[in-house]
């Protein structure tokens, strides 16, 4: 039986048989990694992982220092799948919140990928779905609802900030927010007001710190395409 094609978040493992989980998990490490980490940089050998509990990011930066998002990972997901069928892509993986991590034997997972048919499956529905949801990532920038892309740069921002201050937080004006998502100051303001109340964010003049980045995720995952 073939498993949900259409679910835009996979919980690899129970894709799998139980015997096959256990092979794909054989001499794999699990570590638990504090929040604004880097579990994984472009010049490290290439590597696969399961998210058992947490949430990453994951980005490609230039020497100037600006950074893309390509993805955020969520529990129960695999990281690094282009590298168990192909070169991993130049990216960096950011521990946005405490996160436990199980890297898998690389060589192992390839090879039952290309002997265990159910395997190479799981993969595949893995990889579908981390293109619909990059395809969001990039979609809900422009068509997200206020609350959508307000959720999106602030999540952003405030991912970029902790690498360099170790706290998620955003500088920036009610008036640069808006700018950055096509919105009025006036907008912004209400909708922050809103995250507040819900205690997702707390915010001061031209600072905006972000409490709960699960929940703020949470919002940008809602948006569909």
């Amino acid at each position: 039986m073939l498993p949900d094609l259409e679910r835009d978040e996979v919980d690899f493992l129970s894709l799998l048989s139980e015997a096959n989980r256990r092979r794909v998990l054989v001499n794999s490490t699990k570590t638990d990694y504090p929040a604004g980490a880097i579990a994984y940089h472009p010049e490290s050998p290439p590597r696969a992982f399961l998210l058992e509990r947490g949430l990453v990011r994951a980005y490609a930066g230039v020497p100037d220092g600006r950074q893309a998002t390509i993805a955020f990972y969520h529990s129960k997901e695999l990281i690094g799948a282009t590298s168990i069928v192909s070169r991993p892509p130049r990216v960096t993986i950011q521990v946005v919140v405490k996160s436990t991590l199980m890297t898998l034997d690389l060589q192992k997972t390839r090879a039952l990928a290309s002997t265990e048919a159910q395997v190479a499956t799981a993969i595949a529905v893995h990889l579908a779905a981390f293109a619909r949801n990059s395809a969001r990532l990039i979609a809900v920038r422009s068509l997200g609802d206020i609350k959508q892309r307000l959720a999106y740069d602030l999540l952003d921002r405030a991912c970029q900030a902790q690498l360099e201050v170790g706290r998620l937080e955003c500088r920036a004006t009610h008036a640069e927010l808006a700018d950055s998502i096509g919105s009025a100051r006036e907008v912004v303001g209400r909708t922050l007001g809103r995250l507040r109340a819900e205690g997702i964010v707390e915010n001061a003049p031209g600072l905006v710190r972000v409490v709960d980045p699960l929940r703020l995720a949470g919002i940008v995952r809602a948006f569909t395409v």
